[in-house]
């Protein structure tokens, strides 16, 4: 990937770990916790295989975007990777899972290709925006959860 927009979010969930996990890495929750999904499904795998894919219809930015990714790391109760397939923008997204005192701490790290020509110029709006929508999305997590 050429050069990239990068956001880091964590938030910590008043859950055991286990349970934060299953509901996350679980397709059939996404677009109740993460405010950019409109829609996403399984296309094919199961959720816990690695090579899986997923369609998905997100709003990012502002931007209606249509895409599929990839399942690429699973690894219980700790790690989700993900990578574009088909989409408008390469990016790569992971969630961490981890144990902090008696909840557990989830933290999102993404990577997504950089505007180029003309819309370089968008790109610190374009990362402010994102960071925003992955806080809102991971605090959305936490409500669900902790309710």
């Amino acid at each position: 990937m050429a050069k990239t927009l990068k956001t880091e979010e964590s938030i910590t969930i008043a859950r055991p770990v286990a349970e934060v996990f299953d509901y996350m890495s679980n397709p059939e929750n996404a677009p109740a916790w993460n405010s950019n999904l409109v829609d996403y499904a399984q296309e094919s795998g199961k959720p816990d295989e690695v090579g899986s894919v997923m369609s998905l219809t997100a709003k990012v930015a502002g931007l209606r975007l249509e895409a599929t990714e990839e399942l690429t790391d699973y690894q219980a109760n700790k790690h989700l990777g993900f990578r574009s397939k088909k989409s408008k923008v390469g990016y790569e997204r992971e969630l961490d899972f981890a144990a902090d005192g008696a909840g557990t701490r989830v933290t999102w790290l993404s990577e997504a290709e950089a505007g180029t020509g003309l819309f370089k110029f968008a790109d610190p709006i374009v990362q402010k925006l994102h960071s925003h929508d992955v806080r809102g999305s991971l605090a959305k997590a936490k409500t669900i959860l902790e309710s």
